[in-house]
């Protein structure tokens, strides 16, 4: 089974990498990607309602997940998988990443039925879509992953590959993507709970991407790839 080879309380180890590495992400992403993932995040009133969801959809589409590896299924499928996992979803709004002292089995076993569950793309590699769809419903606990970025950080060794970092072979079954999942949310809760207060500090709701702990993380890692790509 592969391991992690960057964990990254070993990688940032000081608060001054952490917030230089922090503001180093504002193009990553097209400008109308941003502009919905505001969206998003501003919106929160009900994310279980149609209006709610059709802008998550649009945002992953907007994140290029209708591409490659992901294949999201119909809008109307796709809503009506989150409706009906309603419940489960809601239940997880209590948590937030950096208070989590560790990832119990209750809390483990839950997220696995929604993974397992939520039928969100049309191909058997549902990892990148499940998280980026979880963080847009609940952005305080869940980070977003994918291949570029979050995938080549933790399993594969600098200088990262500009092209052809798909990483098949880490995710070629639900239950090792399963897998993969939960590694990588270990290494964002140890994270979280270690530089808590420095994070805090980094979160910034007039910002384009900085509107709550996992997505700092996630700007850290996104740098430090980018810095680290041949």
């Amino acid at each position: 089974m592969p391991t992690i080879k960057n964990p990254l309380i070993s990688t940032f180890l000081t608060d001054k990498k952490i917030v230089a590495l922090s503001n180093d992400t504002e193009d990553t992403y097209r400008k109308d990607a941003a502009e919905l993932y505001r969206e998003v995040l501003q919106n929160r009133k009900d994310i279980l309602s149609d209006d709610f969801l059709q802008r998550v959809y649009e945002t992953l589409e907007a994140f290029n997940m209708n591409a490659k590896g992901a294949k999201l299924v119909k809008q109307s499928s796709f809503i009506k998988s989150l409706q009906k996992q309603g419940d489960t979803i809601q239940s997880l709004a209590k948590y937030r990443l950096e208070r989590l002292k560790n990832t119990d089995d209750d809390l483990k076993n839950t997220i696995g039925t929604l993974f397992d569950k939520l039928k969100l793309v049309d191909t058997e590699s549902p990892l990148v879509t499940f998280a980026k769809t979880m963080h847009f419903l609940l952005p305080d606990l869940f980070m977003p992953i994918d291949r570029k970025y979050t995938l080549q950080f933790f399993y594969r060794n600098p200088p990262y590959k500009d092209k052809n970092y798909g990483l098949h072979y880490l995710t070629n079954t639900r239950e090792k993507q399963k897998e993969r999942f939960f590694e990588v949310f270990e290494q964002f809760r140890q994270f979280a709970r270690e530089h808590c207060e420095v994070l805090k500090r980094l979160v910034d709701k007039k910002s384009r991407w900085s509107w709550n702990i996992p997505k700092v993380i996630d700007n850290i890692i996104i740098a430090y790839v980018k810095e680290n790509t041949e």
